[in-house]
């Protein structure tokens, strides 16, 4: 039975990593354009070539080139990048969030503890892969293959992880912060789980509702971390080199810059494509799961764990 037991979890793992990536493309395919424009905001000046003052200006910038390629540029670093890295982060937070409740750690931490483990496993795992992205996303001329070749030329394999302790220590924040408001809601309205709705149709309202909402206070509590971290990760545009290494003097000159304002440059566009991105991500993976252990599972075996609370259960992660 115990032996049962163990192949049944293993299987929902996969399960959940399998549904993580599938999410993952999703959410990727419908922002991608916007991710490209927040990054170029949040770049600095040396680093995209162009004085990307605004949000018209930068858009207008990106559409010169055609409308494919704008939708498309950096499509796929930022799928290369995205699709292990919902696998890894869902499946983690799933279960870390089952672990903590078999310990019997307080429901309104563990989503926040379980948030910033899947951060931790997730940025240490896939750091390459994230800069490459911006990488490309910034520069225009650049393809995957000469972003990888550079940075091993110029800093070496530590230099694909330029900027990780930042992304990291703002994730926490962004990521604790969204999972923490998300569980708290779906706890108070007694929605947002396909398992134990009636309705498919209310269920599905409910999640993207209760994503938007939580998304959109974490990113707007967290966004200056992003663009900290693209100035670290980017380089400049005639030297080659980055011009950025460490937080402080980072934070500091764009300050000196910009002011309190360039802390949030590039947030408009970043609150439509993460809300839009978490909602797509949350709704494909609660989808995923949904199909999963009604059709790949018995009665028996298909009833996940309620660990959010009575009656709210993540597809069995939260």
């Amino acid at each position: 039975m115990a032996e049962l037991s163990a192949q049944m979890g293993e299987k929902q793992y996969v399960a959940s990593f399998l549904s993580g990536c599938f999410a993952g493309v999703c959410s990727t395919c419908a922002t991608n354009p916007l991710d490209t424009i927040r990054v170029r905001l949040s770049a600095s000046r040396s680093a995209t070539g162009r004085p990307h003052k605004s949000l018209t200006y930068t858009i207008r910038d990106l559409l010169e080139s055609g409308l494919a390629h704008a939708f498309s540029r950096g499509l796929a670093a930022n799928l290369m990048a995205s699709l292990p890295s919902n696998g890894i982060y869902l499946s983690t937070y799933r279960y870390l969030q089952n672990q903590l409740y078999y310990a019997e750690v307080e429901e309104c931490v563990r989503p926040a503890i379980s948030a910033c483990g899947a951060v931790s496993v997730t940025n240490m795992t896939l750091a390459p892969l994230f800069l490459l992205r911006t990488r490309v996303q910034v520069d225009d001329s650049l393809t995957i293959r000469q972003a990888f070749t550079d940075v091993m030329r110029r800093d070496g394999f530590l230099g694909f992880y330029r900027g990780t302790m930042t992304n990291i220590l703002g994730r926490f924040v962004e990521e604790g912060l969204f999972w923490s408001i998300y569980e708290l809601l779906k706890r108070l309205v007694a929605e947002g789980s396909f398992q134990a709705s009636g309705s498919f149709l209310l269920t599905s309202a409910a999640v993207l509702s209760l994503t938007m909402v939580s998304k959109v206070i974490a990113t707007a509590v967290s966004y200056p971390y992003n663009v900290v971290i693209t100035h670290l990760r980017t380089v400049n545009r005639i030297t080659g080199r980055p011009e950025y290494s460490k937080i402080w003097p980072t934070v500091r000159h764009i300050y000196q810059a910009d002011g309190w304002a360039g802390f949030y440059k590039g947030l408009m566009p970043q609150l439509l494509r993460s809300t839009i991105s978490k909602s797509v991500q949350i709704y494909a993976y609660e989808v995923a799961m949904y199909a999963y252990f009604r059709f790949c599972c018995g009665p028996a075996q298909g009833a996940p764990l309620k660990i959010s609370g009575e009656g709210n259960s993540f597809s069995g992660t939260s």
